[in-house]
């Protein structure tokens, strides 16, 4: 009968440890406006609204809320004259600092840039560490609207029946991953190996990079001709293709639209955005692997 008893108290125990480690990893609700994904948190306590995102160089916070929030933040900032391209256009870095913030029960640890006349606050996730083991480990749901910063001891379980691709970062710590692409359009077979980022803050499924020599390359011998979109003036202001058929990431996907325009600061052949990640993904930063789920 004591063995009962010490083998239930051994049981209870071990249940109720699990249950407090699958507590430890903090998830942050994600809520979508006009194609992107924000969260609500606090920033050394302080409310705030951050967007999701992994193209930029650092938190990007707007100079009004660094101003009004600035005795608590506790930035050792420095002035710059730095200045950053957004989709939007170009904007200018007042002051930049290194900082370590709580970030809900997480933790951000990297470059804070501010940014004038921004009203919003940009979260790079691959800025993002564990309270408990300082791991740099996001799990991205957005079917379920969720993102989980998560420990080492938790990674295995969620990655087992996974596709694991190689990760890399580039000159402004993109995140990248080293892929094939490749497209049927007009039944003209294209396809190109390279780099493409993976971008958060890209509310499509893929752009692709015409200022990259192996895109332009690919683009010149299949002779397929760009589709226009033009505004009143009559300027080309975007341009892309219809594929029937894409496959990227051992991913396949069916009659969708590309984004082609020229990035000439970037050398990857393009980005991967939104809409491409309607799986569950892990990104394990530390050890630069990027998971597909099932």
């Amino acid at each position: 009968m004591e063995k009962i008893k010490l083998l239930t108290i051994l049981l209870v125990e071990l249940l109720v440890t699990q249950h407090v480690m699958a507590q430890t990893d903090p998830v942050f609700t994600l809520g979508k406006e006009g194609g992107h994904f924000y969260f609500e948190t606090s920033v050394n306590g302080v409310p705030a609204k951050l967007m999701l995102e992994s193209g930029v160089p650092g938190l990007m916070m707007g100079d009004a809320f660094y101003e009004a929030q600035k005795e608590a933040l506790q930035l050792d900032v420095k002035e710059c004259d730095e200045k950053i391209r957004y989709l939007g256009g170009i904007h200018k870095i007042k002051y930049t600092a290194q900082a370590r913030l709580r970030m809900g029960e997480a933790i951000f640890e990297g470059p804070v840039k501010i940014v004038e006349g921004a009203t919003d606050l940009k979260m790079p996730i691959q800025l993002l560490h564990h309270a408990s083991d300082n791991s740099s480990i996001v799990k991205m749901d957005l079917q379920n609207n969720e993102l989980c910063v998560m420990s080492r001891a938790h990674l295995q379980e969620l990655v087992k029946d996974a596709t694991a691709l190689d990760m890399s970062y580039n000159k402004w710590g993109y995140p990248v991953v080293n892929t094939q692409l490749s497209m049927n359009v007009n039944d003209c077979p294209l396809k190109v190996n390279g780099n493409f980022v993976a971008d958060m803050g890209n509310a499509s499924l893929l752009f692709l990079n015409k200022s990259q020599d192996n895109v332009a390359k690919m683009l010149t011998e299949s002779k397929v001709q760009l589709k226009e979109a033009r505004d009143k003036k009559g300027n080309v202001v975007a341009e892309g293709l219809y594929a029937e058929r894409l496959t990227i990431c051992d991913r396949t996907y069916h009659n969708v639209s590309v984004g082609v325009n020229p990035f000439k600061s970037l050398e990857e052949c393009g980005f991967l955005g939104l809409k491409f990640f309607t799986m569950p993904t892990v990104f394990d930063f530390d050890h630069q692997k990027m998971y597909l789920c099932k």
